[in-house]
């Protein structure tokens, strides 16, 4: 069965479980749905790839897993979570696949990290370092457009979770909202779509062989989260 009729199907077990677990109805019906159904094939899609990647040093395996861990998340996020729980995992995701990145080649850093948990890169740190990274050089001017839209996301989302959500209201009030739906549903399926566009289109850079060997349908299901450049720039890097 090709892999995006096999999404599909997850998809509809997903909707009915949601369904079957008192979830409010309008939650299944236009653009929230739409973000549901969003939220879910970017969760498959990670699913699929990380399984596909190989030689993946055995002190980052953690940071890959957590990735897949947090962006499967953001599915009951999107549907039972406040604005605030989805942003706090779409920027986990960031985190998770930046510290990925960083750890590869940094074993040392991984174990003083381990020994002294205060020791922690910073997104500036981890950001520049993708973007000067040597195997990536040849790339650099994609690598460095997709990292500084990456930063932008992680910024907007940092206000959101630092920010306050309830102001002059009695707690009793504001707990109402972690049980409505999105209010603004496009605006969040923009913004995920945007980070995740980031995230896919840089893990299957970094990871360009493994990108190579995926059959049509897998490249499919990631190629759906890109945009005509990035398609463009991967589909060249693939042919050459």
């Amino acid at each position: 069965m090709r892999l995006i009729e096999l999404q599909k199907e997850d998809f509809a077990k997903c909707v009915n479980y949601f369904q079957t677990a008192k979830t409010e109805k309008n939650m299944f019906q236009g653009e929230s749905k739409s973000l549901m159904k969003t939220a879910h094939s970017i969760a498959f899609t990670m699913t699929m790839l990380v399984q596909k990647i190989s030689n993946v040093p055995e002190w980052t395996t953690p940071y890959l897993n957590q990735l897949r861990s947090d962006t499967i998340q953001i599915l009951p996020s999107v549907v039972w979570g406040a604005k605030r729980t989805l942003h706090l995992y779409e920027r986990a995701s960031i985190e998770d696949f930046l510290r990925y990145v960083y750890f590869f080649d940094h074993k040392v850093e991984h174990i003083l990290l381990q020994m002294h948990p205060k020791r922690f890169q910073s997104i500036d740190s981890m950001i520049d370092w993708i973007k000067e990274y040597p195997a990536l050089k040849r790339y650099r001017k994609a690598v460095s457009e997709n990292s500084n839209a990456l930063y932008s996301r992680y910024a907007e989302l940092s206000r959101t979770i630092h920010g306050t959500t309830i102001v002059d209201q009695q707690i009793s009030e504001g707990l109402k909202d972690f049980s409505k739906p999105k209010v603004e549903p496009l605006k969040e399926k923009k913004i995920m779509k945007a980070v995740f566009g980031n995230i896919f289109f840089l893990l299957s850079l970094f990871h360009l062989e493994d990108f190579r060997q995926l059959q049509l349908d897998e490249r499919t299901l990631v190629c759906q989260h890109l945009s005509k450049v990035q398609i463009q720039s991967l589909s060249g890097l693939h042919n050459s």
